[in-house]
């Protein structure tokens, strides 16, 4: 499917690699825009209850929700940059440092307010035991380390159409790490190269047909690999509104017949992301002139809206969605201000112990360059 996209590209089209190295961009508006659908998608169940679907599923015979398509565009645009973050900087300790400052920060703050500040306010049980109660002295810790997730906090939204779950959208943060060590790792062993990236593709493609142990990471790796991968051949992708279409039309087909519908998701989905996030250029490329909000977006959104769904009881997904969407982008832009942008200030400056900890595993120090970076 790659070498056709390679084939069928006009030679007048720019390639991949010329965009990227263009310092303008839709990056910052095409990751507000899926962290909004993420938002949109949740609107239905947390405003109308459990159960309740949304078009995207129906269209796609359930494969494929708003949130989970939204999810893919974060994917696919991390797989370029982050792959990109390890060529121009294959350094263990400044990659991992930076990926760091950019999860964890943001998290841990969301998590603390969510702890000493919504939970309170929102639990049924008197506040002496809610803060005696195990699992709030849990919830920050648990979620900290993005592998055992913990849902609910005592008492809090126990009526809710939605119940008892405080943020489901930080499941997928376990995964986006994960993929951040597996470029590290392929990195540090010299095979983040194409083979390597396109046997992962194919493999991941082959365990969404015959397993389910593996959970979500074959899937999810079809988008971030998908990303990689065209970021690997980026000097012969060339971005051309007809393939960029076609690849729509082809995404929109398998999408309607249910299967495959992930598999075109990461390879034709991916495509079109790329094109949209580098051509055209308009208005949009300097969306993120104020900062970058899609991160804080993502992580307060389900909250807030378990907040209005709280206050306001069962309502249609809009109103759902309208009431907090505009309270979620002032904590993003909050988040971003006080505590994301000062902590990505010293990316490129790791802590002295982590230098000397690192040094016998850095693969070939480089001086960073500047450039368009995701998480």
């Amino acid at each position: 499917m790659l070498r056709s996209l390679l084939a069928m590209s006009a030679p007048s089209s720019p390639t991949l690699q010329a965009c990227l190295d263009s310092r303008r961009n839709n990056l910052d508006a095409l990751r507000f825009a899926a962290a909004a659908g993420v938002l949109f998608s949740h609107a239905f169940p947390l405003g109308e209850g459990t159960g309740t679907k949304e078009p995207l599923e129906a269209l796609t015979q359930g494969q494929l929700s708003l949130g989970r398509l939204s999810v893919a565009v974060f994917l696919i645009i991390s797989g370029v940059l982050i792959t990109r973050s390890w060529e121009r900087t294959p350094d263990a300790v400044r990659f991992t440092w930076a990926r760091v400052l950019r999860i964890f920060p943001g998290l841990g703050l969301m998590l603390v307010l969510t702890t000493l500040v919504l939970g309170p306010a929102f639990t049924r049980l008197p506040l002496g035991d809610y803060f005696a109660a195990p699992d709030t002295a849990l919830y920050l810790p648990r979620n900290f380390t993005l592998h055992w997730l913990q849902w609910h906090l005592p008492g809090v939204f126990e009526t809710n159409p939605y119940p008892n779950a405080i943020n489901g959208s930080l499941w997928t943060l376990k995964y986006e790490v994960g993929f951040y060590l597996l470029t590290l790792a392929l990195g540090l062993a010299g095979l983040l190269r194409k083979g390597m990236v396109a046997l992962g593709l194919v493999g991941a493609a082959t365990a969404t047909f015959v397993t389910g142990r593996l959970g979500f990471w074959p899937e999810l790796y079809l988008y971030f690999g998908g990303g990689a991968a065209l970021y690997l051949w980026r000097a012969r992708v060339r971005m051309n509104p007809w393939i960029a279409v076609a690849c729509a039309v082809g995404w929109l087909v398998t999408a309607r017949l249910g299967g495959g519908c992930r598999i075109a998701t990461g390879l034709l989905g991916g495509y079109v992301v790329l094109y949209l996030a580098f051509l055209p250029l308009g208005p949009l490329a300097d969306f993120g002139r104020r900062g970058d909000l899609s991160y804080g977006l993502y992580l307060y959104a389900f909250p807030v809206q378990q907040v209005v769904s709280a206050l306001l009881g069962p309502t249609a997904w809009w109103v759902n969605a309208a009431v907090a969407f505009p309270c979620v982008v002032l904590l993003a832009a909050l988040s971003w201000r006080w505590v994301e942008k000062p902590a990505l200030r010293r990316k490129d400056r790791p802590p002295a112990w982590a230098l000397r900890a690192g040094s016998a595993i850095t693969a070939r120090p480089l001086t960073p360059r500047p450039g368009n970076e995701s998480r």
